[in-house]
């Protein structure tokens, strides 16, 4: 059964249905919760939709299990940085590049992010 809800999220995450692909990860981390693969997805989906908060949620369960994961801590990285928490997100860029994250990708995506939350401006519709 979590085979199945499993690999339609995936299916769902090529066609870019990310909500769709979250529903379809919760219900396979009902069946498995201490599987890294589907917390990993979970939580990169929720990342991918700027859900950041849950995604650190899925992607600490991630690293919980598979503590040398580059991936998942490359992507709590991005997370952290998002919502502001700077050394949070230096110090799990520090530890996936310490377990083979590619620095200097790893470095741009945190960049854009940094730029993208110091330029944000959450009054800008409000403003005339």
């Amino acid at each position: 059964m979590k085979e199945d809800y499993f690999k339609s999220g995936l299916n769902k995450v090529k066609l870019g249905f990310h909500d769709e692909a979250i529903k379809e990860f919760e219900k396979a981390a009902w069946d498995d919760p201490e599987n890294f693969e589907i917390q990993f997805n979970l939580g990169t989906a929720y990342l991918t939709i700027g859900e950041f908060e849950q995604a650190i949620v899925n992607l600490d369960r991630a690293i919980v299990i598979n503590p040398e994961s580059s991936d998942a801590l490359g992507n709590r990285a991005v997370a952290h940085l998002a919502i502001g928490e700077d050394k949070k997100s230096e110090n799990d860029k520090n530890l996936a590049i310490k377990f083979g994250a590619f620095p200097d990708g790893l470095n741009a995506v945190l960049d854009i992010v940094r730029d993208k939350r110091n330029n944000s401006d959450p009054f800008k519709n409000l403003r005339n």
